[in-house]
């Protein structure tokens, strides 16, 4: 991919949400190819392993491309979960739920929104916070202004949704890149939807299927319909836009969609080394809505 294609290099565009695990001693990269020092080489070695390993997990999780929707009981994951059953390898989505980096400016003045997620019931004291501190990579920094049973529901990572554009991640990726024009802001500006509705708990939608902004007919009944459906099942994008009968580019499904955007791994080498990675879905640039071109590894950290 070249940098003067038209739009971000993937490598460039992470650094502005994965800073602070470089600050706390992460790993970015979008290749586990990595120079080790060789003062330790049983260290050495048993970090090569480990990342020939990720990279032998991830060429498998290529599959999901071919899948309309991911769920918790994905055949692709747990095929390669019991592969390497031997490594304790986890594999869970961590992008589906609130992302609060992309909170757009309409969202956090939404009382329905932040009187289900923020302890001061209005959202002021985070925005006080983000004004302070910015975007953050661990929804850790959040620990103290979310609601104990809303920490499920938030994530920090994903990928920005180009109808959120009122927003002060907007305001701070335009200001990075010296552009507003979210062409030549892909692959971080896109059409993925904000969250895979298969992969949360199904109450947490209600709050955005009513918002009087959508102009969902009949949304109360629209959102019992949905939360049956998803207790029964797990739902496509297409699907999802069905039930709450509007098409499939209507402003609702940039919030709800089918596919995981962004997952954590977690193995250990039989040395006892400990690896955690994040994968995320690349869509694919031009392409239909949860079109993923492949899965990159964007951050590895050995514990």
């Amino acid at each position: 991919m070249k940098k003067d294609a038209g739009f971000i290099e993937f490598n460039t565009v992470l650094i502005l949400f994965f800073i602070a695990a470089l600050i706390t001693g992460g790993v970015f990269y979008t290749s586990s190819a990595m120079n080790y020092s060789k003062a330790d080489n049983n260290d050495f070695n048993n970090k090569l392993k480990a990342d020939f390993l990720l990279d032998e997990i991830i060429e498998k999780m290529q599959t999901l491309c071919l899948y309309p929707f991911d769920d918790k009981n994905s055949e692709v994951i747990t095929s390669i979960c019991r592969e390497y059953n031997t490594y304790n390898l986890e594999i869970k989505d961590v992008s589906s739920g609130f992302n609060l980096n992309f909170i757009s400016d309409t969202d956090i003045t939404d009382a329905s929104i932040t009187r289900l997620l923020f302890t001061d019931n209005s959202g002021s004291d985070f925005l006080t916070w983000r004004n302070l501190n910015g975007l953050t990579a661990s929804k850790e920094n959040w620990k103290e202004l979310i609601k104990e049973e809303a920490w499920e529901y938030i994530v920090s990572y994903g990928w920005f949704n180009k109808d959120g554009l009122d927003s002060f991640a907007f305001r701070h990726i335009s200001k990075t890149f010296l552009t507003t024009d979210i062409k030549k802001l892909f692959p971080l500006v896109n059409n993925f939807p904000r969250m895979n509705i298969n992969m949360v708990n199904p109450e947490i939608l209600r709050p955005l299927v009513t918002r009087s902004i959508f102009k969902i007919e009949k949304a109360n009944e629209k959102a019992d319909t949905l939360i049956k459906r998803l207790e029964a099942g797990s739902l496509t994008h297409s699907e999802i836009a069905s039930i709450m009968r509007v098409t499939v580019n209507h402003p609702l499904m940039g919030y709800l969609g089918s596919k995981t955007a962004f997952w954590k791994l977690n193995f250990k080498m039989p040395s006892g080394l400990k690896v955690e990675a994040i994968v995320a879905a690349k869509p694919l640039k031009d392409g239909k809505v949860q079109e993923i071109e492949n899965y990159k590894l964007i951050e590895r950290s050995f514990l």
